[in-house]
């Protein structure tokens, strides 16, 4: 019984015995915050499964106007786990939006979005389906202040293992002597087991766990590695570890963070996306002759993202703050080329990947500030662009380059950038949209609100100062 609806029954026989008292149904908005509504066990029957709960779609940004907000949720009874976070014994399940007279999907849905981009793949004639498998990179602080008010503007953050913090009592002597906390050994790496506690949740949840350990940041950034997954549940994961996250996090009395670039002279977090395709059960990327074993089709699907990748940055680095991260010397890309092991490329071939077995590669410009089915989708969509035109790297300028371009005196003069703020993506998404707008995936609707959403959201920094202003400029 593996349909979704046989599926749908077992969960209502589990409801029915007992088993939990809530379910919690979750979707994720255009931003990419997740919402939910909770009802109790006993009602979560046939229908709740078929027609689904609705909701007010015009409270949310850029989902609906106020005079057609009604819509409704339909929980896929192939997406559900226990939340540990709750008093009372919760089952969650993520949801789909659909149009509530119809049942059909509503444009605006990011998990719809992704479904489609799914189908198309699997529509394409090259390949059934895509593996993914993010890098989660965030921050746990022992103190998280901020402040945005008429005469005072700033935000502090603490850390245990902070140099800054060698002189509390607290601290024990225990901190970072170097510029790097880098797979650093407890006890420096203070926060070990939160980390352990944090993939221990995860894969309760049905979420592969590779590795874990302390990131390069010296003021408690983390990393978790996980498995590949297809495409939507590796979506789907995105949003599970970053509830997980904060409430394991919140749990230890830390706050966390996937801010890109969080305080200045630490390193910022990225989310980058290991990613190939199976046609059938063959991974398709490898070609043993090839540029680091890279068949024609991985090549075209490298190509396709590189060129769009200044639309692509509208929806894989989605704030303000992501370009804060994506400067020179920072440990992420700024140029868009491919290479081997070079981690100053925007798309990487890892050295230890490179037989069929395991050929993929790793697209090292996104961050975890936005909606992942979005970003995850547009990305799926540009490597289907590289491949059904044939697209190939080296004729567009796109490498391979195996130098680190951030060397001292190396000629960048040549390279193609990546924008340098989240409006220059926005306007490279509006002259770039056709690729995303293919066989429907993305509806021209969705794409003008999301545009219309992110620069209502980046004319909120016009006439703010930034605290560094007065640092440079007040007594001049």
């Amino acid at each position: 019984m593996t349909t979704a609806s046989g599926i749908a029954q077992v969960l209502q026989k589990r409801l029915a015995d007992g088993e939990f008292e809530e379910v919690d149904i979750r979707f994720t908005d255009l931003p990419g915050f997740w919402r939910h509504v909770t009802i109790p066990a006993r009602n979560a029957n046939r229908d709740l499964f078929e027609k689904g709960i609705g909701f007010d779609g015009s409270t949310l940004p850029g989902m609906t106007s106020t005079e057609a907000g009604d819509l409704a949720l339909i929980p896929d009874p192939r997406r559900v786990f226990e939340d540990r976070f709750t008093a009372r014994p919760t089952l969650c399940v993520i949801a789909d939006i659909v149009h509530p007279d119809t049942g059909r999907p509503y444009s605006r849905d990011p998990r719809g979005v992704a479904r489609k981009a799914q189908e198309l793949l699997k529509s394409s004639g090259f390949a059934t389906e895509s593996f993914w498998a993010p890098e989660f990179e965030f921050y746990l602080f022992d103190k998280a202040l901020f402040s945005n008010e008429h005469c005072r503007v700033g935000y502090e953050f603490g850390s245990m293992e902070s140099p800054s913090s060698a002189a509390t009592p607290e601290a024990l002597g225990l901190f970072h002597q170097g510029e790097s906390g880098y797979h650093r050994m407890f006890p420096v790496d203070s926060l070990h087991d939160v980390r352990a506690e944090i993939s221990g949740a995860m894969q309760e949840a049905g979420i592969l766990v590779k590795y874990h350990h302390h990131e390069v940041g010296r003021m408690g950034q983390m990393e978790v590695e996980v498995a590949f997954s297809p495409f939507l549940s590796a979506a789907d994961n995105i949003m599970i570890t970053k509830h997980i996250v904060r409430n394991i996090g919140l749990r230890h009395h830390l706050a966390a963070t996937f801010m890109p670039k969080p305080m200045k002279g630490e390193p910022g977090s990225g989310m980058h996306f290991h990613l190939f395709f199976l046609n059938g059960e063959e991974r398709i990327f490898y070609c043993e002759n090839g540029y680091c074993s890279l068949s024609n089709t991985a090549r075209s699907a490298i190509a396709g993202i590189l060129l769009h990748a200044p639309a692509l940055c509208a929806f894989t680095n989605a704030s303000v703050n992501s370009y804060h991260r994506l400067v020179p010397n920072q440990e992420a890309p700024v140029y868009r080329f491919y290479s081997g092991p070079n981690r100053s490329a925007a798309i990487r071939v890892p050295a230890y990947a490179r037989t069929a077995d395991a050929m993929r590669f790793e697209y090292r410009v996104p961050d975890a500030a936005g909606n992942p089915y979005l970003c995850m989708s547009a990305i799926l969509m540009a490597a289907i662009d590289g491949v059904r035109r044939n697209l190939i790297p080296e004729d567009l300028g796109y490498g391979p380059i195996d130098d680190n371009v951030f060397a001292p005196g190396y000629d960048t003069s040549g390279l193609a950038l990546l924008p340098g703020s989240l409006a220059a993506a926005l306007s490279a998404l509006e002259d770039d949209r056709a690729f995303l707008e293919s066989s429907g995936v993305f509806e021209p609707d969705l794409i003008d609100a999301y545009i219309e959403l992110k620069r209502d959201e980046n004319s909120q920094f016009a006439g703010n100062p930034h605290p560094l202003e007065h640092f440079l400029y007040f007594n001049l």
